[in-house]
């Protein structure tokens, strides 16, 4: 097939779960198809493959990227005369070519229910999605917690298919480091040692509905024994500035590091005794739990449908929102080796059989092919 793939941001240019899935399909399709892709840029030219059709993006609102990035797409199909369009969220314009987009959730960032502003917003943005739909062939979302939220937003379910995301399971296989013997999967770092303290690591975007306050909270609620020997590290893109300078402030005398927009977040799960995924946003997916399973590290998430679907359920899930509860689920993992053990060989084998990219591309294919004319 001659595919057309298009997003209005592409790593390391941005760098979130979303383009990462992106970057991953446009790999596993160049390898078995003539594919043109075309990608927005908000930092620099060199930030996008050099291969791309690079569409300049930088100081832009988001109505007039928008705007230049489907006067982009549209070029590009005339030249290319491709056979399908695959397109990274709803941004695609009518081409006259069959159409499909990617869509991972409608949360926007937000935490759920954090303001009426923020809900009118998101009921405006889904409406927008429904709009859009219509012209497109397929839609194709990343689990079916996200079908159904499509569906109330007015998506025809005919149109939607569910596909579950993959995971690099190289990038994040699992390695033995200090503290871990001769198994990767298995630490006794902490266990009656001051000097070898556990390490969580909370990896992803840093904003408010991700809860990196909560993490925060809850390593700081921990009994005084088990802090002397736990240390936190908030890694990922700082997306949002107030609230990294605010949670920088919660975490003053705490045992809790940070490290914004690292050029490769992988490492970090690796050198991580458990991850911490305690995001009140719903959830499309859930990335930072299915890479902590790929690195074979345990990991506590608050519970909610996206995450337990695109987890199979491995890992430690509490309630959403409830820090005494995750806190609890902290101690427990840092008292029992064993635990932490069982779960990352438990998660490692699952992403193994179920989220590998090739199988992945494979149900894409499949789409691309049953909407080409």
């Amino acid at each position: 097939m001659r595919i057309l793939m298009a997003a209005r941001r592409y790593p390391p240019d941005v760098f979130s779960g979303t383009e990462t899935v992106f970057q991953s399909l446009y790999q596993q399709a160049r390898e078995r198809h003539e594919v043109r892709l075309v990608v927005g840029f908000s930092r620099a030219r060199e930030l996008v493959p050099a291969e791309a059709a690079a569409v300049d993006l930088r100081g832009l609102s988001k109505g007039r990227a928008w705007a230049r990035m489907a006067r982009g797409i549209a070029s590009e199909a005339r030249s290319f005369r491709p056979d399908v369009v695959l397109s990274n969220s709803i941004e695609v314009p009518p081409v006259g070519v069959p159409a499909a987009c990617i869509v991972h959730d409608l949360n926007f960032g937000e935490a759920s229910g954090a303001s009426i502003k923020s809900t009118l917003a998101g009921r405006a943005k889904a409406g927008f999605y429904a709009a859009r739909s219509r012209g497109l062939d397929a839609v194709i979302t990343v689990s079916a917690a996200s079908a159904r939220v499509l569906a109330h937003a007015g998506v025809p379910g005919d149109k939607v298919t569910v596909v579950h995301n993959g995971v690099d399971v190289d990038r994040f296989a699992p390695t033995a480091g200090p503290g871990w013997g001769d198994d990767p999967f298995r630490s006794d770092r902490g266990v009656g040692s001051a000097e070898r303290p556990i390490r969580f690591a909370y990896p992803s975007r840093i904003l408010p509905g991700k809860g990196q306050h909560h993490a925060i909270d809850a390593i700081a609620r921990l009994p005084r024994d088990h802090k002397r020997r736990a240390r936190l590290t908030v890694v990922g893109a700082a997306a949002d500035p107030v609230y990294l300078d605010q949670v920088r402030v919660q975490a003053f005398d705490q045992p809790v590091d940070f490290a914004t927009d690292v050029p490769d977040i992988a490492p970090y799960y690796r050198d991580a005794d458990v991850i911490l995924f305690p995001t009140v946003m719903d959830e499309g997916f859930g990335f930072t739990a299915v890479d902590a399973m790929a690195a074979g590290r345990p990991c506590i998430w608050f519970d909610q449908p996206a995450i337990r679907e695109a987890t199979g359920g491995i890992g430690v899930a509490v309630p959403r929102g409830d820090v005494v509860a995750l806190r609890d689920a902290m101690k427990a993992l840092m008292d029992d080796p064993d635990a932490r053990a069982r779960i990352g060989r438990e998660g490692r084998a699952f992403v193994l059989a179920q989220r590998s990219w090739a199988a992945v591309w494979q149900r894409y294919e499949a789409v691309l092919a049953g909407i080409r004319r």
